[in-house]
Order: structure tokens, then sequence, then C-alpha cells
């Protein structure tokens, strides 16, 4: 589980390997925990909603012995075939823009050979509600927005009672 928290099965036979930064829910029910960063704590790139890579860089570092993902699986990789799978991290990075930009060639040559554009499906988007203050680990990890939260509830309380 790579910094799964919000999964909702009950373990049964399962071996689970968990690397996050949070140790939330994927955290309790792991039997291997690899400390990773946070996405505040790691340089990455980023799909926003209109599908565009941003680059994102690190506020701060790991603590303790927190790695960053790719060095885990980097590492992992080493311990397993005796081999890394990249020197360094701007080595996954030039191979990562590389395969992307293959993707858009090989589509966009696609695209003008079948002579057909994008497709786009009218569909209904459902959500659940959530609890925003809740809804993910490092919200939930934090005091801030336990107070928000709290103060959140307290309002709704107070204005039923008025």
């Amino acid at each position: 589980m790579l910094g799964q928290d919000n999964l909702k099965f009950k373990k049964q036979n399962e071996f689970i390997i968990y690397q996050g930064s949070h140790g939330d829910k994927g955290a309790e029910i792991a039997d291997i925990i690899l400390p990773g960063a946070a996405y505040t704590e790691q340089n990455g790139y980023y799909t926003n909603l209109e599908g565009k890579l941003q680059r994102a860089y690190k506020a701060s570092y790991p603590p303790g012995d927190a790695k960053e993902d790719w060095q885990i699986i980097n590492d992992l990789a080493e311990l397993i075939n005796h081999k890394k799978l990249f020197k360094d991290k701007e080595e996954l990075e030039s191979s990562m823009i590389n395969y992307i930009n293959l993707f858009k060639k090989r589509n966009a040559t696609k695209k003008n050979s079948d002579n057909i554009g994008l497709e786009f499906v009218s569909e209904n988007i459902i959500t659940n509600k959530i609890d925003y203050y809740y809804s993910n680990v490092i919200a939930r990890a934090s005091r801030t927005m336990s107070e928000c939260r709290n103060e959140k509830i307290n309002m709704k309380i107070t204005a039923n009672n008025n």
C-alpha cells in the first residue's frame, strides 16, 4: 500500500507492506511499515485536474528514517534484483519525461491516422459527503485541522440550539 490510508477492507490472510508518511489506517493493518516522505517533503510531478503535468518542490525534509518514495522503491529493487532501477532522481525524472513524450507522440500518430479526435462522454459524477477536515491522512494527523473540525461541530451544535 503506497500511501493508501482510505481503503476500507478487513485484513484476512494478506501480508501487507505499507509505505507512507503519517501511519494512518493503512499502517495500522500493515505487517511491515516503510517510512516515506510526505508530499511536502519530496520534489515531484503531479497532474492537475486539466491533465497537465506540474512540478512541485519540497518545502522541508523527511524526518528520521523516512525516505522519498522513489528511494524506497529503488532500494527494494536493489535488494530483490541486486540492481537499482535508477542511479539518481535525475535519471528517474528523465526516464519519466521521455516515456510521457513517447506516449504523446504515439497517441498523436494514432489520432491522426484514425482521424478521430477526443471523445467526451456525458456522465454523472457522484461523490460521497466527506468530513473535509479529516479527508486525508495529513489532515487527520494535524492538530490545526482537528481544532477546525471541532469548531465546525461546535458551531453546528450552537446553531441548532438557537
